[in-house]
Parts: C-alpha cells; structure tokens; sequence
C-alpha cells in the first residue's frame, strides 16, 4: 500500500504538464534527457528538474548506458504506477 507521503509526492509531480508530458513520452519508450528536452522544447536545466522531481516521486527510473556511464537513460517505473493506481 502506498503512504500518504508517497501519494502526495506523486500527485504533486502529476500536478505539472511538462512533467505530464515527460511520462507521457516515457509510457512508449525509454529515452535520454536531451530527446525528452528536444521533444517538449524545454531547455536542459528545466528538464533536469522535471527529472528530479520524477525520479523523487518514483515515476521515473534513471539506467546508465552499458558502453558510456555518462549518458543516462529515463524509463517510466511501471511498478510505481500500479502501486499508486491499484491503491
């Protein structure tokens, strides 16, 4: 079951379009900071914070690329949605 703080922290990041559009692009296919940026036309330090934000409320899951540790890739935490959803 999900805690009061949880749900707050998630109904908080929803409360956002940006972020909004953020998981609506990560419900389809994982995809590093820069093409979420490019494709909401927000700059990087904007987005960034959005990621914050999502990875905080455990919407957003961050993997490392395999071959560079730099590059970050953002997924959708599936998990995190149905424990808010199913309650």
């Amino acid at each position: 079951m999900m805690s009061q703080h949880d749900l707050d922290q998630t109904l908080v990041a929803l409360a956002d379009p940006a972020r909004r559009g953020i998981i609506e692009l990560l419900r389809k296919k994982p995809r590093r900071a820069g093409e979420l940026a490019e494709a909401l036309s927000l700059n990087r330090p904007r987005m960034s914070q959005h990621l914050r934000v999502l990875r905080r409320s455990g919407l957003v899951e961050e993997d490392s690329v395999e071959h560079d540790a730099r590059v970050r890739v953002f997924r959708f935490a599936w998990n995190h949605w149905l424990k808010f959803a199913i309650g």
